[in-house]
């Protein structure tokens, strides 16, 4: 009878929905994976096909096909690179949304980039960058 409500117990456990940070840290992770990676694939898979991103400091938004085209040459500047990422402590993550900060680490310098995701169950349907320091003392 124990055993039994043990089992009862983990699973009303395992079949709760997932807490949102966890969730979205998961997605995440997964996006910065490929990004670096360079992964077109997991990319395509994980944005929505009515996806934008917009790099504020550069005036640009693209739409998902015009951001994977965009890939050939983050590609070349990425093998240099690293990176280090953590959802931002004021702006805790919701359902919906989700405030990043991002140390770019290049060879020559940093960038601090703040990155603000929106979400539709499963997919990112829009990320907006914006520049939040020229080095990652602060991350």
């Amino acid at each position: 009878m124990l055993v039994r409500s043990v089992v009862s117990a983990l699973v009303v456990v395992l079949m709760s929905p997932v807490p949102t940070a966890l969730a979205q840290n998961s997605l995440l992770e997964r996006w910065y994976t490929a990004l670096f990676d360079v992964n077109r694939v997991a990319i395509a898979d994980l944005l929505a096909d009515d996806a934008t991103i917009k790099l504020e400091d550069l005036g640009v938004t693209q739409t998902k096909a015009e951001f994977i085209e965009a890939l050939d040459e983050w590609e070349a500047i990425v093998k240099t690179a690293d990176l280090a990422w953590q959802l931002e402590d004021a702006s805790p993550a919701e359902e919906a949304t989700a405030s990043v900060l991002v140390c770019y680490m290049f060879p020559d310098n940093e960038l601090l980039i703040r990155e603000v995701f929106a979400f539709r169950e499963t997919k990112i349907i829009s990320s907006v960058q914006t520049t939040a320091g020229e080095s990652c003392e602060e991350f």
